[in-house]
């Protein structure tokens, strides 16, 4: 029995030796004053509540992440109502950041500040479900490293930086829920793109043409005042696989648009397409939404399966202006 509590006794002091023995990791000074500057500029909230200069290990404190060296490289604030204020220019301090997020904070205000320049290893970039108004600075293209942009579901206005379509590693860009206006910068429906979301927004001008052969996962470009031939999206060879362009103003022939096979999402309601349902559709059997509806469509209907499976909604409220009335969906069915 007294061997087995030595024993015992023996490995707890050793398990306490190696641990006292270890290095602590602890935040850079620098980072941790960053932090205590970004929390007083939003009003000391109790969300940030382990911000605290009695606990100056802040690689602990909740809604962030550090690295091996101990950097803070990953702020998350997301879902709080108690926190007020403009985005503190302290943010820029910590300049091993590689990924920002700033969610459901209605209390957020003001306009994107300038000093997010000064995060030139920044790969991710949110701020959403905020009340951050104006314009979208020119200088966020200047973050190299970007490959995700989400400033969706805010009050921004002006128009979209020309410069996005250059940054070299972007992926995803959603300014969905906005009050953006101008045309689609020419570039940006590109084929490096795996997803582009401008919906819900006050854009006009035609979809800028882009005959790229990469793959892209999302276009989403509904509910805006776009205009013309949006074709070029299905160009032979590319890849796609959601494509919504619903409640436009649209005006182009349907009638010879080949779709591409991978094509599981395809919204084009709201329009004024005109032409005929095209045989392309038959053979799209990955196709799990399709909306044609309300636009200037005529008969008759192509009688293959890929064509009568999603029934007659899709087709629903087509004017024809020249041709058969696109009609007799039901006796196909």
């Amino acid at each position: 029995m007294a061997s087995t509590t030595t024993a015992t006794f023996l490995a707890v002091f050793l398990l306490v030796a190696a641990s006292s023995s270890a290095p602590a990791r602890s935040c850079a000074p620098s980072d941790l004053h960053a932090l205590l500057s970004v929390k007083q500029a939003l009003g000391n909230p109790a969300t940030l509540s382990t911000w605290t200069a009695s606990s100056p290990n802040c690689c602990a404190w909740d809604h962030l992440r550090c690295n091996d060296a101990g950097r803070v490289n990953n702020v998350f604030i997301d879902a709080a109502d108690d926190v007020h204020g403009q985005i503190p220019s302290a943010v820029g301090g910590l300049t091993e950041l590689m990924s920002l997020t700033l969610f459901k904070l209605p209390g957020l205000t003001g306009s994107i500040p300038a000093c997010l320049t000064a995060l030139s290893k920044l790969e991710f970039l949110t701020i959403s479900h905020t009340s951050v108004s104006g314009a979208i600075p020119e200088s966020l293209t200047r973050l190299r490293s970007l490959d995700s942009v989400d400033l969706s579901s805010n009050q921004l206005t002006g128009t979209i930086p020309a410069s996005f379509a250059d940054l070299p590693n972007l992926r995803s860009l959603d300014l969905r829920h906005n009050q953006l206006t101008g045309t689609i910068p020419a570039g940006l429906v590109q084929g490096q793109f795996r997803s582009l979301i401008l919906s819900y927004n006050q854009l006009t001008g035609p979809i800028p043409r882009d005959d790229a052969h990469d793959e892209i996962n999302t276009v989403d470009l509904s509910h805006n005042k776009l205009t013309g031939d949006p074709s070029h999206l299905f160009v032979a060879g590319r890849p796609i696989g959601k494509v919504d362009l619903s409640w436009n103003y649209l005006d182009f022939d349907l009638s010879k648009l080949v779709f591409p096979p991978e094509l599981t999402y395809l919204d084009l309601s709201h329009n004024h397409i005109r032409g005929t349902v095209p045989l392309s559709l038959e053979r799209l059997s990955t196709l799990q939404k399709l909306d044609l509806s309300y636009n200037r469509l005529c008969g008759p209907l192509p009688k293959g399966h890929g064509v009568i499976k999603h029934g007659c909604k899709p087709y629903a409220h087509n004017q024809c202006r020249k041709g058969t009335p696109l009609a007799g969906c039901q006796d196909l069915e």
